[in-house]
Parts: structure tokens; C-alpha cells; sequence
């Protein structure tokens, strides 16, 4: 089993690219069978789509787990620190109006800019589970409440100033969670979507993780280490981009799920537990589930080293889905299906789905926009990328990126970025050369830094609109921008 971190910092094309806070592992290449027959096949009957076909892979990389709540929200302080994102009330149409969502911005790259990627107001799925109106619509009668541990875990704090806007919240902090109060709920009517308020109800009561209120409860620590849900393909996909990573591919998930011995379930052996001890899902086969997403690595990994490949949550991949794309990409190398089909593959099951999800070769299907309570992601890299990051070490360089927004009227922020301990000094310039503004002059930590300027000069003076410089100082690395205020 080969461990390899990857390590790079740099601009690639118009993402900014930084260091992917993981470990991933390496899986080597190979030529295999995909998919399975239809005999062996356990999906609903006429939904056959896992032809089997003959594959090759070059060697690649996959994160030993899916990301994480603590990596998601680096990923989204470096990201918003970047103008890349924006957090906005959904106003528009649909099942998160009034939800809380973090955007892509105009600034972004094309793939997501504009898109909704994190509900930052996230909650369990609450719906008709056992259809026992009989109607087929999750979305009318009594509901049947989910485990309110199933949530969005990553808050947002618009004032914070040291670039740490987004967090892990404290299920035991009652400024984080009011657990009683997020276990209201009402049923639906016989109208699709439309709640009767006539009756709140409330299952506070009814869940273990709430008795002796926290003691019961995950701490901070613990959910920091659990997936990252409540995710749109478009989250996961601006989270590759701004790591210069890749969403894997079906055939190198598949592979990798594998373990290099055929495995028909995605767990540690092959095989799957009655007790849930080989993956976490609904092995109790309850409508809804009661569990709720664990630690990445919870259970034991596969040969490779991947843990969670089964279970835990559904992960985004990059292919578009197509029924009849195995019959189409038989003898492929490094296949990947970039047709738009206006659904996304999803793999490997999640807590609350069933044993036969969990199969190396399971495939599911949703829309880009879709990410709830057991939607989450990990990452892949095909070794020709990890050649090319190589060349652009951490170690190597510093960067003053644009400042954000540009041009801008009072306030702007400049982003710089620090591989090691520097002495840093910033100063802005008018046209003919005068200092008018220091804004940074000490010894710094490496991290991702920003400063904010807002048109005043050192003595506290408000400038004249125009065109201005800015150069940072760091080491022996120099660096200047221009930007311009308006009036």
C-alpha cells in the first residue's frame, strides 16, 4: 500500500490553485472488467446498466477518504478569500428557497460560477419513507423524520476577520444548534410539497444522541472528521478545480473500489456484514434509517487503502450518466463520458440506502444541482497532473494574487500567499511613485493571507479616485499589482 501527500500551490489557468489538505494513495493501472452481469444485477428490475466491458487505466491517485468537514471548509475560506464565492439567501424556485447557499461568483471558473454549491442551512431529509398513502410521492402525507444529526455542519460568520469566515460548528454549542427547535416539523398535505401547519410536531425525544442533552452528542472534533454532505456536484467540481484535482472517473472509482481482487462490494474484503460493521449503511433495512453519517474512516479500508468506498455517503463523480455508455466505451483507455446527459453518476450507497448500492459496480444517477444529507465526494488524480504539480512546489513560491473587488469604492481586500515564515511588507503606490498606504510590515506565518484597504492613506486621509499600485515584499520575492478606486 503506497501513501503519497500531494503538495502544490500555484495559478492554473484562471483557478487559483492551493494545497489539497489530504492524503491520497496511489492505485496503479491496469486493464479489468467493468461492470457486472446482468444476472448478478440487484437494481430495480429493467434498469440493467453495468454491461460488462474491458477497461485500461494508467495509474492514478484517490483520496484515502471522502473529504471531510474540515476540508471543505479550508477549501471555502481559501476560495471566498479568492472572490471566488459568495453566500446568498436562495431566492428563486424550488427546494432551498430561503436556504442559506454558498455561490459561485462571476469570477469563478465557468464550471460553477453562478451556481449554488453548499447549503449552508442543510437539515435531514424529512419525508413520506414508507409511501404508506400509497400515492408514490415522499412529498404528501406523514412523514417519517430522518436522524437530526444528519445536517450541515460547516457555518459561516460574514464578520469574521481572520480568514476563517467558515467553520466546523459544536453540535454541543446551543448557539451553533438548537436541537429542540430543529426538531419541529410539520406533516405534508395531500398537495405535493405543501406542509400542514395545523399541528407542529417534534421528535426530540426520540433519538439516543439527544438524551442527556450533550452528553450524548458528537463533539466538534468528531463531525469535523465526517463527510461533508449537503454537497451539489457543482461543490464538489469547484473543489477539484481550486486544488487542480479531478472528480474521479466511473471506471477509476470502480477500479478502486475493486481493491485489485474483484471485489464485488466496495468494502474491506469484498464482503458485507449483516451488523453494519463493514460499512455504514441501513443493514437494519428501516424506513427511513435512523443512522447518520461517521468518521471517513470508520470500519477498516480496502486493499488499496481507501476506506469508505462503501457507504457512508453517496460520491460525486466526474462522468456524465449514461445507460448505455458501458456499450459504447468497450476496450477504452481512461474512459470518461463527457456528454451532457443532465445527470451526474453517483457512487458506492450512503448510510441510508441498501446492501446492494454498496457493489463495486452499483451505478446511480442525479441532477448537478441536487445535494442533501448523504451526497458528499472524494478526490482522484491521474499521475501525468501529479508530474506537472511537481514541477510547482509549496516550497517554492509566493504569490500576490488580484485584489478583489476591482475596481472598487470604499473597500477592497489584496490575497497573498506565504509557503513559509517571511517578513512581509506591503505598500500601495499612487501613480508617480509616493507611498500613500502600508499596509503590512512584520514577520508573517505561512498560510493564506488577506489585507483590506479602504482608501485612506496613513494618515487617515481618504485618496483620490484613479489607479493605483501595490507591491508586497516578501524574502527576496517581489511582486506588484495595479487596481482602481472609484468615486
Amino acid at each position: 500500500m503506497l501513501h503519497k501527500k500531494i503538495i502544490f500551490f500555484f495559478l492554473f489557468g484562471n483557478a487559483i490553485c492551493q494545497t489539497y489538505p489530504g492524503t491520497m494513495i496511489n492505485i496503479p493501472g491496469d486493464t479489468f472488467t467493468m461492470g457486472e452481469s446482468e444476472t448478478s444485477y440487484q437494481g430495480p428490475p429493467g434498469s440493467y446498466d453495468a454491461y460488462l466491458h474491458t477497461v485500461t487505466l494508467d495509474s492514478f491517485q484517490m483520496s484515502e477518504t471522502e473529504v471531510t468537514n474540515e476540508q471543505y471548509a479550508h477549501f471555502l475560506n481559501g476560495a471566498f478569500s479568492a472572490g471566488l464565492l459568495e453566500v446568498q439567501i436562495e431566492t428563486g424556485p424550488g427546494p432551498y428557497t430561503g436556504d442559506l447557499l454558498v455561490f459561485g461568483t462571476d469570477l469563478a471558473p465557468s464550471e460553477y460560477s453562478g451556481m449554488a454549491l453548499y447549503n449552508l442551512s442543510g437539515t435531514r431529509v424529512m419525508k413520506d419513507h414508507d409511501n404508506a398513502d400509497g400515492d408514490n410521492d415522499p412529498f404528501t402525507g406523514v412523514v417519517e423524520p430522518e436522524n437530526p444529526l444528519n445536517i450541515a455542519y460547516i457555518g459561516y460568520d460574514e464578520l469574521n476577520t481572520e480568514n476563517q469566515w467558515f467553520y466546523v460548528k459544536d453540535p454541543a454549542n446551543s448557539e451553533h444548534f438548537n436541537w429542540l427547535e430543529l426538531t419541529n416539523y410539520y406533516n405534508y398535505t395531500d398537495e405535493s410539497h405543501q406542509y400542514d401547519t395545523s399541528v407542529l410536531l417534534n421528535d426530540y425525544d426520540d433519538w439516543e444522541e439527544l438524551e442527556d442533552y450533550p452528553n450524548n452528542l458528537p463533539t466538534a472534533l468528531d463531525v469535523s472528521n465526517w463527510p461533508a454532505t449537503f454537497i451539489q456536484w457543482y461543490g464538489a467540481k469547484a473543489f477539484t478545480l481550486f486544488y487542480n484535482v479531478k472528480l474521479p472517473t466511473e471506471a477509476q472509482w470502480e477500479f478502486a473500489a475493486r481493491g485489485g481482487a474483484e471485489f464485488i462490494y466496495a468494502t474491506e474484503d469484498g464482503t458485507v456484514h449483516g451488523d453494519g460493521t463493514s460499512a455504514n449503511w441501513n443493514h437494519l433495512v428501516e424506513s427511513p434509517s435512523r443512522g447518520h453519517v461517521l468518521d471517513v474512516k470508520i470500519n477498516e479500508p480496502n486493499p488499496y487503502g481507501l476506506y469508505n468506498m462503501a457507504g457512508n455517503v453517496w460520491e460525486w463523480i466526474e462522468d456524465w450518466y449514461d445507460s448505455d455508455y458501458y456499450n459504447n466505451s468497450n476496450n477504452a483507455t481512461d474512459p470518461v463520458n463527457t456528454v451532457d446527459t443532465g445527470l451526474k453518476v453517483r457512487r458506492g450507497g450512503s448510510w441510508n440506502y441498501h446492501q446492494a448500492t454498496l457493489k463495486s459496480s452499483a451505478r446511480a444517477k442525479d441532477e448537478q444541482f441536487k445535494g442533501n444529507d448523504h451526497f458528499g465526494f472524494r478526490i482522484a488524480l491521474r499521475m501525468q497532473q501529479l508530474d506537472i504539480n511537481k514541477e510547482t512546489q509549496i516550497t517554492e513560491i509566493i504569490n500576490l494574487h488580484q485584489n478583489y473587488p476591482n475596481p472598487f469604492n470604499p473597500i477592497t481586500t489584496l490575497r497573498y500567499d506565504l509557503p513559509e515564515q517571511a517578513n512581509v511588507n506591503i505598500i500601495i503606490y499612487d501613480m508617480l511613485g509616493r507611498d500613500v498606504r502600508t499596509l503590512v510590515n512584520e514577520k508573517q506565518e505561512a498560510g493564506f493571507k488577506s489585507v483590506k484597504w479602504n482608501g485612506r492613506n496613513d494618515m487617515g486621509q481618504t485618496v483620490s479616485a484613479g489607479m493605483y499600485f501595490y507591491r508586497i515584499q516578501a524574502g527576496s520575492f517581489s511582486k506588484v499589482q495595479k487596481m482602481i478606486l472609484l468615486k
